[in-house]
């Protein structure tokens, strides 16, 4: 064969291989997103409003990268190749630490102190909290907050060499004192699960495994009050079916590797109210007859395996994954206990991102003096709460960062939630009636304990 046959043979092979993906794309089915990937959609010749679409040229870019053939199986391969030589994860989002345990790369500043939250935002998450609770009992039922431990808080043991963490308090230690200022109810689940010698979070995963999930609802129960449950965690149990780690996914799009997970032998004695697609449905409703009780709970990706133990233990419970919280909910399913949860990876959401309620109305003794800060307000019909208009704003300047912000509409007078977007200044935001709404406008605060004013707001 000569030297030019063989070039040609070659030459043949390489464009073959290099056809193979896109061609793959016109005759194998279309692959799926793996773990928390989301793929690009197809590409669109013509808007809704029938222009033409100027972006198609990168819409299509963007589809192909992501669609084509053995995409999955090319990418698992090279992370296991990278993995394997390098001890490092392809994926940017996850972290291979020691004996093949993965972490979620965003709970590093959390596990560094990289990025604390202020002052300021713990208090207004506090504040916050307390307002909810406020409206809570207001409704006839009790409120309470809880906080799912990050997977490297827990096991930092298994992590690689990430930097030795900076002098101060964890955040959700820092958000402790100011919680109880506020008379906040909150139920830790550090102490238990740390006082635990048993890994009880999947090695593969960002979430606690079955057995974390009870050691959760024990605690919980025992927080809410909940006289009529026995515990779980120390109960009998077997194997169940086996895990694959979400963080594996993500890393490993087409790997098989699983973890093995306990099933209790009690079996659980609630049904869904309606039928559910997974656990990570947005809205979850169950009862169950033989318990007492009604429960609202705003949960995360950890309700996932817990909200089937809680349901097991009232009566009627609603599980939402709304956020902001939309507080609505308590006067549609009538519970009586709220349970808010969140992963520690997201306080900083307590922070900024306001919970739809109606404002609570508050009395003024005397008129305070005009102060130096100045305010920015602006006002939005969201639609997230009939009746009611979004206002939004920030004072800069002289502000207390433990202040409560207050909010004179004409004669009326009603207390924001402290938080919003970060940035400079002191956020506030706030639902009141649609019609008090464009009254004249000043805003209260406080600065070295004292009240002031900022005199009359325009709207921008």
């Amino acid at each position: 064969m000569t030297q030019k046959t063989k070039a040609r043979i070659a030459l043949t092979a390489f464009l073959a291989a290099c056809l193979i993906p896109s061609a793959g794309m016109l005759l194998l089915p279309q692959g799926e997103a793996a773990a928390n990937q989301t793929l690009a959609p197809a590409p669109r010749l013509f808007l809704e409003d029938g222009s033409f679409n100027t972006q198609v040229l990168d819409e299509v870019t963007d589809y192909v990268a992501d669609h084509f053939a053995f995409r999955q199986e090319m990418i698992t391969a090279g992370a296991a190749l990278d993995a394997a030589v390098f001890h490092v994860s392809s994926e940017e989002d996850v972290v291979l630490g020691r004996e093949d345990w993965l972490f979620y790369r965003e709970t590093l500043d959390d596990y560094l102190h990289t990025n604390p939250l202020s002052e300021q935002q713990l208090f207004g998450a506090a504040r916050t909290l307390a307002l909810l609770q406020e409206y809570a009992q207001s409704r006839g039922a009790r409120l309470y907050v809880t906080v799912a431990p990050n997977k490297a808080s827990l096991y930092p043991e298994y992590l690689p060499h990430v930097g030795t963490p900076l002098e101060g308090e964890d955040d959700i230690d820092r958000l402790i004192p100011y919680l109880e200022g506020q008379g906040v109810s909150y139920i830790d689940l550090f102490a238990p699960f740390r006082e635990t010698d048993e890994v009880l979070y999947y090695h593969t995963d960002s979430h606690w495994n079955m057995r974390g999930a009870a050691l959760a609802h024990d605690t919980l129960i025992a927080g809410l009050g909940k006289t009529d449950q026995e515990p779980f965690f120390d109960g009998s149990y077997h194997l169940g079916e086996p895990h694959l780690g979400d963080l594996y996914e993500m890393v490993f799009p087409t790997g098989m590797k699983t973890e093995e997970d306990a099933a209790y032998d009690r079996e659980f004695a609630f049904s869904y109210a309606r039928p559910i697609r997974s656990a990570e449905d947005q809205f979850i409703q169950t009862e169950n007859p033989d318990r007492s009780g009604n429960l609202l709970m705003f949960r995360d990706s950890f309700g996932n395996l817990l909200h089937p133990y809680l349901a097991d233990a009232y009566g009627q419970a609603a599980f939402s994954r709304a956020m902001p919280y939309t507080m609505s909910l308590l006067d549609q399913t009538g519970a009586d206990t709220v349970l808010i949860e969140i992963v520690e990876r997201n306080l900083d959401w307590w922070a900024t991102q306001a919970p739809i309620f109606p404002a609570p109305e508050r009395v003024l003794n005397g008129v305070p003096p005009q102060g130096t800060a100045q305010a920015r307000l602006t006002a939005a019909e969201d639609g997230l709460l009939e009746g009611y208009t979004r206002l939004e704003g920030r004072l800069t300047g002289d502000v207390d960062g433990d202040s409560p912000i207050y909010v004179q509409l004409g004669d009326m007078l009603y207390e924001a939630s402290p938080v919003g977007e970060a940035g400079e200044g002191v956020p506030f935001t706030l639902y009141v009636p649609a019609e008090q709404a464009q009254a004249d406008t000043e805003i209260l605060y406080q600065f070295e304990g004292q009240l002031y004013t900022t005199g009359a707001v325009s709207r921008q």
